[in-house]
């Protein structure tokens, strides 16, 4: 089975065919590989962006009061997703689009 590339808006989108059962709004990985990009699915209980730990760890380092715990993590978890948010635009801001061959040279394959 073959599926081929299409361009959507400055975006290259791939189909996944019908018939994998694949529903809307599945949140996949990529990865280059030297054979191609492999895409693998993202556990929902994948927690590499859940820093609610951190988040306590220095609420109680900072030694902020019990009663006021709820408050300060709702406004630290606040500022981190802003933060990360902000991060992302940074990051589609100031990107450029590349070639293939000049993207694999930059990545050494």
């Amino acid at each position: 089975m073959e599926t081929q590339t299409r361009k959507q808006g400055n975006s290259i989108m791939l189909t996944v065919p019908s018939k994998f059962n694949i529903g809307p709004g599945v949140t996949v990985k990529p990865k280059l590989t030297p054979d191609g990009i492999f895409y693998e699915f993202v556990k929902e209980d994948d927690d590499f962006f859940n820093f609610d730990e951190d988040i306590l760890n220095d609420i109680v380092k900072d030694k902020i009061p019990e009663e006021q715990v709820p408050k300060e993590f709702t406004k630290r978890n606040k500022a981190l997703n802003g933060a990360w948010k902000q991060m992302v635009k940074e990051a589609k801001d100031s990107s450029v689009p590349t070639t293939r061959e000049a993207f694999e040279k930059e990545i050494g394959l």
